[in-house]
């Protein structure tokens, strides 16, 4: 029988290691291929939409291909994030993967409506059979 102090540090232990750090904060990586500097320079009048993509072991390898309304802006690596400065009305962002070595083909459209001064977060993530998952929220 498992005594009841023992229970308590191991919960007490197990929960320690969920909690951050006090002051650590996330290391947030940026795009590290871009191809349109136009598209991620902040500008009047603009939406931003903030394309993250999860680090994830599932196609860790495989590099995401970002483009808003057909036109290529950037790559994305397994932790990266983009945001992209759009002229508000109606945007398409398109996520694909980058078809190389171990990858699969596939792509993911986001319709989006892009507001002056608000922020889109779109997030991609690899599902289980390396399709693309993305949500999207405005705030």
């Amino acid at each position: 029988m498992i005594r009841p102090c023992v229970l308590l540090t191991l919960a007490i232990s197990v929960s320690a290691c969920a909690l951050p750090f006090p002051g650590s904060t996330p290391v947030v990586k940026t795009a590290s291929s871009i191809q349109d500097n136009v598209a991620v320079t902040p500008r009047d009048g603009a939406g931003a939409i903030l394309v993250m993509r999860d680090k994830q072991l599932q196609g860790m390898d495989c590099i995401h291909d970002v483009s808003l309304d057909e036109k290529p802006v950037a790559q994305l690596r397994a932790g990266e994030q983009l945001t992209i400065y759009a002229d508000p009305g109606d945007r398409l962002v398109i996520v694909s993967v980058h078809v190389e070595g171990k990858c699969e083909p596939a792509v993911a459209r986001v319709p989006l409506l892009v507001t002056a001064y608000a922020t889109t977060k779109v997030r991609v993530r690899t599902d289980g059979y390396y399709g693309l998952k993305v949500e999207a929220t405005t705030y």
